[in-house]
Parts: C-alpha cells; structure tokens; sequence
C-alpha cells in the first residue's frame, strides 16, 4: 500500500478513537452508541471491478435524539472488498493487462445522518433514514510483483432501514440496511463509475 494511502487509514483510526472518546463522555440518556459487523454486496459498476461479497466490514455509529424518535448520528465504517480473477483482462490507464489478479476497494465512509425512529424504545421498533458524507476510497489492483493503487475521497448518500430490539435496559439490538452510493469516482483505467453496494448490519447500541 503505498503511503499516502496508509497515513490516511491512520487519519481515520484516530478519528474514530477520538469520537469514541468524545462519546464516552456523554452522559445524557439521549446519547447512544452503535458497533455493527458488516456484509457488503458490490453492484452495478463496483461489481464490475470486485464481484464477491465482503463479509470484512466494520462500523461505528453516535446517535443522539433530537426531539421524539428523531435521531441524528455520525458514522465511520471499514468495508474491504477483494476477488482474485484467472486470466482475465482488465483495462488500465496506460493499457490492458491479463493474467491472475488480485483487485480491492477499500472503502471508508465517514457520514452524518437523520433517523426517524417509530414506537416505543423499549419495544421493537423500526427506523428509516439517510446518511450523507463522504468516502475515502482505495482502489488496488495486484499481478504478478506488480501493484497499481489509487486512493480519493468522494461524494455520497446511504439511505438507511432497520430495526432495533431491546436486549435488556439501556441496550438493543439493531439490524440495519444501506444503499451506498457515491457518483463521482475514476476507476484505475480513468473513466467514471459509480461506487455502489448493498450493505447489511448487525450490531449492539447501547445508552451512553
């Protein structure tokens, strides 16, 4: 991985300890954590690069209740997509290349989001939302002892469903799903596509 690429994953993991930090501060009964396990499905274009599904993904979320069930939130996730091809042929920018390969996508969206949560917290209820920000994105392509690695942040909007279940008080379990999309990205052979997958969580908030 080349280096710009590496500091800017340690950007994000102190990011990530920091807010952690700033969260466990909060003691107001309208503060919440969130860690989930993500599997992410890659579609449309994305599919086109790395057609496998990610079962290596990772993801932190703070949420805070506005008014009623209104819930704002900030998140930061870690999704690693991979596939090696046999003797495929993929079109870069300063020509096409064949051989077994190894491509990823490193994806890593830090967003803000509005939640609508329906019902009573302490029983099941469900929510609906939008998340909006940004993707750092790392794009690596490996054959032979070659490796070409481009890395840029984008644009993008994850429309979110779930639904939350109380475990015991103060803590739950939610089950959520997400449409990433970010329209802007170049590809490693310099054409636009857009970053799109289907994401599915599974993790445990609890009252801060």
């Amino acid at each position: 991985m080349r280096s710009d690429g590496a500091k800017t994953i340690a950007v994000f993991v102190l990011a990530s300890a920091l807010c952690a930090t700033l969260s466990s501060r909060a003691r107001a009964q309208d503060w919440f954590g969130l860690a989930t396990w993500q599997v992410s499905v890659p579609v449309d274009d994305t599919k086109l690069f790395t057609d496998e599904v990610s079962f290596r993904g990772a993801g932190m979320d703070f949420r805070k209740t506005l008014t009623g069930g209104t819930i704002a939130s900030v998140s930061m996730a870690w999704n690693v997509f991979h596939e090696r091809t046999e003797l495929e042929t993929l079109q870069l920018e300063f020509g096409a290349v064949s051989g077994s390969q190894d491509r990823y996508i490193n994806s890593f969206p830090i967003m803000l989001g509005l939640h609508q949560y329906i019902g009573n917290r302490r029983k099941t209820r469900v929510h609906f939302g939008v998340n909006a920000g940004g993707y750092l994105l790392i794009q690596t392509f490996r054959i032979g002892i070659t490796e070409i690695e481009e890395d840029a942040w984008e644009w993008g909007v994850a429309p979110e469903v779930g639904v939350t279940i109380p475990m015991t008080t103060g803590a739950w379990l939610e089950v959520n799903g997400r449409y990433h999309w970010s329209p802007t990205p170049k590809n490693l052979a310099g054409e636009d596509f857009s970053m799109t997958y289907y994401q599915l969580n599974v993790g445990f908030m609890w009252e801060q």
